[in-house]
């Protein structure tokens, strides 16, 4: 059923899942403004209701929460350092992170939806400057039909500008050329010794094998990568771990350090629902 309907999901356009994602979430967001008297917040922020967030599922804040710990525990980030976040969306990774970044640090995030980096300005940015939020017209399409390509993107950023940064379910939604790109890009912008997270379906066979059947089960397959759909091409977007690790030494990352996921219902212990890749 959970195939079924994303499947009808996408048979929108971009700005049309949005409406309607808005109209079937409109009794939620309803309970969600009666039960806490508005808007809930955190840190003073208010947060966005259920429909109108557009990335990723699950609770909004929870899994902001959850990986914050995971920037520190896997990529080891502290409060004073710099930071970039590749696909800010609305907000759910840089929340979490304003009672933890310290100023002079500073928090940097770029986005392809403009309506969503408007709406971090006016709610993060305007209570924390040193959180900055930036519009980049590419082309992707399950967010935007319009704009330029992330394979020949350049990052806005000087190089060795952060020490940290992370893509968390941004890799899930592009093509090869493109994560190529910004693991050359990500790696550019870093200082020595810099690390980036990033979230990722690795296909392995027994990722393949443990998801059939399941509501993430990849079944469209071109070349070596695999897609859940075979018309949006940004509706999840499997790789092989050999040849992320292949591109990584291929763009100047020393390490790439593996965190399986639960995604594919695979057996042993698991990080967090996506796989995630520490480059260093």
């Amino acid at each position: 059923m959970k195939r079924f309907l994303r499947g009808l999901f996408y048979a929108f356009g971009p700005r049309a899942r949005r409406v309607v994602r808005r109209l079937a979430f409109a009794p939620v967001d309803a309970w969600t403004l009666l039960r806490h008297g508005g808007r809930p917040r955190y840190n003073g922020i208010p947060l966005p209701l259920p429909g109108e967030i557009f990335t990723g599922g699950g609770d909004f804040l929870e899994n902001g929460l959850l990986f914050k710990q995971h920037f520190q525990t896997l990529g080891h980030l502290k409060p004073h350092e710099s930071v970039l976040d590749i696909g800010s969306g609305l907000g759910r990774m840089a929340i979490p992170l304003t009672d933890f970044l310290q100023a002079p640090a500073e928090y940097h995030g770029f986005d392809v939806v403009a309506s969503a980096v408007e709406d971090c300005q006016q709610r993060i940015h305007s209570r924390f400057p040193h959180f900055h939020f930036r519009h980049v017209s590419l082309v992707n399409d399950l967010y935007t039909l319009e704009g330029g390509s992330a394979d020949t993107f350049t990052f806005p950023y000087t190089d060795d500008r952060f020490d940290f940064a992370w893509a968390t379910s941004v890799f899930t939604h592009m093509e090869r050329a493109e994560v190529q790109n910004y693991l050359r890009e990500a790696r550019r912008v870093l200082k020595p010794g810099g690390r980036f997270l990033a979230t990722f379906f690795l296909t392995d066979e027994e990722a393949l094998t443990s998801a059939k059947g399941g509501a993430y089960e990849f079944h469209v397959q071109r070349g070596e990568d695999w897609y859940m759909s075979a018309d949006v091409k940004g509706a999840n977007v499997g790789f092989t771990p050999e040849n992320v690790q292949q591109w990584a030494v291929e763009a100047g990352w020393s390490e790439a350090h593996i965190h399986v996921g639960r995604w594919s219902g695979r057996s042993g212990a698991t990080t967090d629902f996506q796989d995630i890749v520490v480059f260093s």
